[in-house]
């Protein structure tokens, strides 16, 4: 523990909330309604990019693209390169309809910067009671993702407000003292293991509860903040965090590792463990994020397992100059985004908990995804009973339709020619003899018909406009994934050109199965 000597004063966090589920217009009472939550969201997803889990040791990538002690997959882990989709689970006392989202406490009030939204201490009176899991049913969640394409599942073991969902030894914060030790996780890797899923925990290093003496929780720190309390505090007066309490996470994050092996371990910020205490003693196949090298204030790294991929958060984050250099580097990566309206969390506000983003941009971001050799963790959020929201089965059941013929191009696939040389994504077989042309999801009917968000789901797709892939090798065949008919086109010289079709079925859009001449 020597090389952990000098904690940092300040305990921060490492979750972007960055970005929001895409909407569509509605009457102007709604469309204000829905601008103040993109605000309030946007506000969160500002301060959390300011944090990174990674050392930047290349300039010409942003530091959530970077590897810090690259680790090598080993020969079981290879499966996370075509996995394709994962399902991402917020689930905790955030969850609790009237709380909105564990971050409130480290946010001021609008007009009233000394003031936080929700008093720490508040959040702990109220948030832990309110979380009931009384209608948890892991098995219904994951029964429904196996059948909508999911391959792999993160749920939160432990978020920044330190509640864990099993009962830990370590800590007075958790189902066992709330849910009389009823342990969550359990259920939820049966399920995933039945439904043949790879098993993954996100695990937060920050700890708001057991920290609480030791940090400002005023996010920021510049200035005056407050206390746990809500009480006027200078930062400056802050004590370090003392070694027992980076024990009792370590110990925590052991217990978890121990007793269920997770496939993956998804750090957001980190602690000061090697690879020997974590995936040697406990999985050897285990993944680790790029989120863990990082940890109080970034001032005193000390060991950590390593990283096997890299995690970008938000759709609207990735550019192709740098997810050109992930697949240069052979670099495994995978994109975090929402899908619930109300963002990682589930609340009330506005019901928008109980919304889901729009699938038709979602399968279409994901075919983006999968033409540069990533996988898509999409979020879902459950209520503090444990239930989902219709909305969520209902996208479930459409995405399984659309799985059920369109799978074959997004999982087992690799990348090709988009988007400087096709203007849609485009997957291929792995030996690159059949290629997959996901075409647009109908046509643009006018500048702003694709709303807020959607702009970054159709970059470089060029609505309206004919398909075109240039450098194709001679044609076999141009047939509609779907239905199998044939396609009509023209091939000059290399260059492709489809008319590009109508939407399909539930509004989603069409692939264009091109076999080539062997």
């Amino acid at each position: 523990m020597k090389s952990i000597k000098n904690i940092a004063k300040k305990t921060l966090l490492c979750m972007s909330m960055a970005v929001i589920a895409s909407c569509s217009n509605q009457d102007d009472a709604s469309s204000q309604s829905e601008d103040d939550t993109f605000a309030e969201l946007n506000a969160v997803a500002n301060m959390a990019a300011n944090m990174t889990g990674t050392a930047k040791q290349d300039k010409g990538l942003p530091g959530r693209y970077q590897l810090q002690n690259p680790l090598a997959l080993t020969e079981k882990a290879q499966w996370f390169r075509t996995a394709g989709l994962g399902l991402f689970i917020h689930w905790g006392p955030a969850s609790v309809p009237d709380i909105e989202d564990v971050w409130r406490m480290r946010q001021a009030k609008k007009g009233q910067p000394s003031q936080p939204k929700i008093v720490p201490e508040d959040y702990y009176n109220r948030a832990p009671k309110g979380f009931t899991a009384a209608n948890y049913q892991p098995k219904k969640w994951l029964d429904a993702a196996k059948k909508a394409g999911f391959k792999y599942t993160i749920l939160t073991s432990k978020h920044h407000d330190g509640y864990t969902l099993w009962p830990s030894k370590h800590t007075d914060l958790g189902v066992q003292k709330y849910l009389g030790g009823q342990d969550l996780l359990q259920p939820y890797v049966d399920a995933a293991r039945d439904n043949d899923m790879k098993v993954g925990f996100y695990f937060s290093a920050v700890d708001w509860h057991l920290d609480k003496g030791y940090m400002n929780y005023k996010w920021g720190n510049n200035g005056m903040g407050w206390d746990f309390y809500g009480k006027p505090l200078n930062p400056n007066s802050v004590e370090k965090l003392p070694l027992e309490i980076v024990e009792q996470k370590r110990q925590m994050a052991f217990e978890v590792m121990e007793k269920y092996q997770p496939d993956i371990w998804w750090w957001d910020t980190g602690l000061p463990v090697s690879f020997e205490e974590t995936a040697q003693k406990y999985n050897p196949d285990m993944l680790f994020n790029n989120r863990g090298n990082w940890y109080h204030d970034g001032k005193n790294k000390g060991k950590f397992p390593g990283s096997s991929y890299v995690t970008p958060e938000g759709f609207h984050s990735l550019e192709w100059q740098h997810v050109k250099k992930l697949i240069e580097q052979d670099t495994p990566w995978e994109v975090c985004m929402t899908f619930n309206r109300s963002g990682w969390f589930y609340h009330a506000n506005n019901d928008l908990g109980n919304q889901t983003g729009n699938l038709t941009d979602t399968l279409y971001a994901l075919a983006r995804i999968r033409s540069w050799q990533g996988n898509m963790l999409l979020n879902m959020s459950p209520r503090e009973d444990g239930t989902l929201a219709p909305a969520n089965y209902k996208a479930m059941e459409t995405m399984s339709r659309w799985m059920a013929w369109a799978d074959v191009s997004i999982f087992e696939t690799k990348g090709t020619h988009f988007p400087e040389q096709s203007n849609v994504p485009i997957t291929t077989s792995v030996d690159g003899n059949t290629w997959y042309l996901h075409a647009r999801p109908g046509e643009q009917k006018d500048s702003k018909s694709w709303g807020r968000w959607k702009k970054p789901y159709y970059t470089h797709t060029e609505p309206g406009k004919a398909i075109k892939v240039q450098d194709v090798p001679v044609i076999k065949a141009v047939t509609l994934l779907r239905t199998g008919e044939s396609v009509e086109f023209s091939y000059i010289e290399g260059e492709l050109v489809i008319d590009n079709p109508a939407a399909g079925p539930d509004g989603l859009h069409e692939v264009i199965k091109l076999t080539l001449a062997k």
